[in-house]
């Protein structure tokens, strides 16, 4: 028997385990979302209410179209064809040369939609979100109903937090070609993203029975599991979906997450820096991956990672929240308590930033910041955690607990510069003294009187 049919055989024997797996409750056994809620171990107060960091879930990156569709192959200009060929044969080497390729094709050849679709995949994979929903737009204006383009459009969406504007281009080209499986198959991860369980099993399923290698759609399997806490089955499925597509980073992503709730810190760490070299561009992925590198201590790594998922996308306040403990981990105070800062004011702030600027304060010295200042900010930034939260329980005795501390602090510092006051007057006063003293014991200079004969009289 030859390893292809092993391979399909196994590949049969897992998608029937993984079907039997989906009977049952919808109800998750485990929580849905497993997120750190560790601080940064540099500090002296180790922990942190819940929201101090976060991890976040990938939404699958598009894959590149290999060969151009066979309905217009045969109009192809010779020049079109070797462009296409050139940009698949460069994309590993130098994506932007292999994007020129693929733009130079769809500009020779306009219905070449395949071409403005592996733009938009270059693009993304870069971070140029604005470029890569363009060409993803003009291979839907060559091919309205090319699926590939509209996943990639609806994960744009998804990642900008637009759930409507995803589920609509989903849902509308499903209406229309129901048998797209590769839109089913990101439609089912859409579903089960959002815990729409039942749902995301029947898509996945679907998909899965006209193709069992299917790797999205194992995907969407794996991202079930997960969040339903079957996490053996999780593992299962996700294993499949990067054996049958490797460069699958968000399976790795996904794995992670698994390994999370595991609480293998170790194999989340690996699975997240796979994910990362596989989809550089995924800002989710790098956030994930520098929270994790805290929670090892690896805080330069960490702030690394943090730093480039800003940098694709600044409008997350749990990547500058992660950003500030990574920053705080690696004894770079003050910027730290700039991350923490945007962690407030960007896309509405988290309150687990007031809480970290609060211990940031209290823990640590900050150049152009006295005592006084640093544990009043302490207190105001606590005091706004609170009023934010209302913290319950050890984290509502936690807060209080460093509330107290600071205002033992502050007394403890006014006593003291009130006795810095005391000797200051008491020098001051004793010197006055001692100057007065001394100018009452000097004997007063001897009397000169005029010389009669100086003044010039006869």
């Amino acid at each position: 028997m030859s390893r292809n049919r092993c391979l399909a055989g196994l590949v049969t024997s897992l998608v029937a385990v993984l079907m039997g797996g989906c009977a049952g409750s919808d109800t998750p056994s485990a929580q849905p979302a497993p997120t750190s809620t560790r601080q940064a171990p540099a500090a002296t107060h180790a922990t942190t209410p819940t929201d101090a960091a976060t991890a976040t879930e990938p939404t699958p990156a598009p894959a590149l179209v290999a060969a151009p569709a066979t309905d217009i192959t045969a109009n192809l200009s010779p020049g079109a064809k070797e462009d296409f060929a050139r940009g698949l044969t460069l994309l590993a080497a130098s994506p932007a040369e292999a994007l020129s390729a693929f733009d130079s094709a769809f500009r020779a050849h306009p219905e070449l939609y395949s071409a403005a679709y592996n733009v938009g995949v270059i693009h993304l994979s870069q971070g140029r979100v604005k470029e890569a929903k363009a060409s993803y737009e003009a291979a839907l204006g060559a091919k309205p109903d090319f699926g590939p383009a509209v996943v990639g459009l609806a994960s744009i969406a998804e990642a900008q937090g637009d759930l409507e504007g995803a589920r609509r281009l989903l849902a509308d080209i499903l209406s229309r070609t129901p048998d797209a499986v590769e839109v089913r198959a990101a439609w089912a991860g859409f579903l089960a993203r959002r815990g729409d369980f039942k749902a995301a099993r029947e898509a996945a399923i679907a998909v899965l029975r006209k193709d069992e290698r299917n790797a999205r759609a194992m995907l969407a399997m794996g991202t079930l599991y997960r969040r339903q806490g079957k996490l053996e089955l999780a593992t299962m499925a996700l294993e499949q979906a990067y054996g049958i597509e490797p460069s699958l980073g968000e399976a790795y992503a996904e794995l992670g997450l698994v390994f999370m709730a595991q609480g293998d810190q170790a194999k989340a760490v690996k699975a997240f820096e796979t994910a990362a070299n596989l989809r550089p561009g995924v800002a989710a992925i790098l956030n994930n991956l520098g929270m994790l590198r805290n929670e090892v201590g690896a805080y330069k790594g960490a702030v690394e990672a943090l730093t480039e998922a800003i940098k694709l996308d600044g409008s997350k306040p749990s990547y500058h929240l992660n950003l500030g403990n990574a920053l705080r981990g690696d004894q770079r105070y003050v910027d730290a308590e700039a991350a923490y800062q945007q962690a407030l004011t960007v896309g509405g702030g988290v309150p687990g930033a007031a809480f970290n600027l609060g211990v940031l304060y209290l823990d640590n010295e900050l150049p152009g910041k006295d005592v006084l200042t640093r544990y009043k900010a302490c207190i105001e930034f606590l005091r706004m955690y609170e009023a934010r939260v209302k913290p319950t329980g050890d984290d509502a005795d936690k807060v209080a607990e460093y509330i107290a501390t600071s205002q033992k602090a502050i007394e403890t510092e006014e006593k003291r510069l009130e006795r810095e006051r005391r000797r200051a007057d008491e020098r001051a006063k004793d010197e006055a003294e001692k100057a007065l003293k001394k100018a009452q014991e000097t004997p007063a200079p001897p009397e000169v009187k005029p010389d009669p004969a100086a003044g010039g009289a006869p």
